[in-house]
């Protein structure tokens, strides 16, 4: 690593747990309490409203929510592996 710079975070780094069963977001995510983690997130952003006065602002910061909550979700159910179709 190059230390001598300060860019040491910038070397890529091994995984933590290689070889582990499952992905880190499903092992994070399978539980009771991280379902329900996901199902607060999902009534909290997605399952409510801003309102007919909302600025513009609140309007985009709520987007990038839903959309990390949808990302949240997709990673936490999926077996997160890209099947190859031959074309």
């Amino acid at each position: 690593m190059n230390t001598e710079n300060g860019w040491d975070w910038f070397e890529p780094q091994e995984s933590p747990n290689p070889g582990a069963e499952k992905d880190h977001w499903q092992a994070c995510f399978d539980s009771p309490a991280g379902q329900q983690v996901l199902d607060d997130l999902e009534a909290h952003i997605l399952h409510s409203a801003l309102g007919p006065d909302a600025s513009p602002g609140a309007i985009w910061m709520r987007e990038g929510q839903r959309a990390l909550v949808l990302l949240i979700r997709r990673l936490a159910t999926s077996n997160n592996t890209v099947e190859e179709t031959d074309d």
